[in-house]
């Protein structure tokens, strides 16, 4: 080989070698900005097990299917809760939890602010917690409530939601969920799921059961991805779970009324 290809030649692996290198500091950068997203993951979703398994009895319930679920059999330690955050207001918790992972406190805020990025333990996390519209009555007395939750690339929060916009045939076998509160538990069944505006009257509360309130539930129903067959009316009370989408003005809301309750001591 000539003298001028011989430093061609190392002139090639010398690029090589610095591709490489700028290929290994990239995947260096790219480690230390996502190492530390995913301990934020886990320490959250620890957190959260955590005050399930210490609040939440399930031990009546666990394993049973729909024919036979007793819905109300779940116990929630609200006394001991309210003893670590007093802006506990309820749980949430869907039948099938390793389908749909939603089993989670609902907190409430005089803003909408306080647990976008904060959990029940008062700890910043990018997951924040489930929590409440702030303009709702903390008890649930109103005709239609919204909870809001991240979409967690891991699923946590309210990132499983997303299957019901990808596989209509989840909502199938994904139909029900509970909120239980000091008050009782409260059994709903999702009848519409949908992408809205941010700015979408579905993010307007106060309603009282007339006209104006059988118009937004008519169009819960018509826009919804999946005709259910199921259409409330203005008599019925209401939740949306409200998540954020690939978009920064689309949010994707889950529609569930009220089916059936049981009230604590009656």
């Amino acid at each position: 080989m000539s003298r001028k290809g011989v430093e061609k030649k190392r002139a090639g692996r010398a690029a090589n070698t610095v591709i490489l290198i700028l290929a290994l500091a990239v995947m260096a950068f790219a480690l230390y900005k996502l190492i530390p997203i995913l301990m934020d993951y886990k320490q959250a979703a620890d957190n959260y097990t955590e005050l399930a398994q210490e609040y939440v009895d399930t031990a009546d319930v666990d394993g049973q299917v729909e024919e036979g679920y007793d819905w109300a059999g779940v116990q929630i330690d609200f006394d001991s809760l309210k003893a670590v955050n007093p802006d506990v207001v309820g749980w949430i918790r869907f039948d099938d939890t390793d389908a749909v992972n939603v089993d989670y406190p609902i907190l409430h805020a005089a803003d909408n602010d306080t647990y976008l990025y904060r959990d029940m333990l008062g700890e910043r996390h990018s997951s924040g917690s489930i929590f409440l519209e702030a303009m709702n009555a903390p008890d649930f007395s109103d005709y239609y409530n919204i909870l809001y939750g991240h979409n967690m690339k891991n699923g946590s929060m309210f990132g499983t939601l997303k299957k019901y916009n990808r596989d209509e045939n989840f909502y199938d076998a994904n139909q029900y969920f509970t909120i239980y509160t000091e008050q009782g538990a409260f059994r709903y069944q999702i009848f519409s799921y949908e992408n809205v505006a941010d700015d979408s009257e579905i993010y307007t509360v106060g309603y009282a059961p007339d006209e104006q309130y059988q118009a937004l539930i008519d169009q819960m129903v018509s826009g919804s991805m999946k005709d259910t067959g199921i259409v409330p009316t203005n008599q019925d009370r209401i939740v949306t779970l409200s998540t954020c989408s690939s978009s920064d003005t689309i949010r994707f809301v889950v529609h569930g009324v009220c089916i059936d309750q049981k009230l604590y001591g009656q």
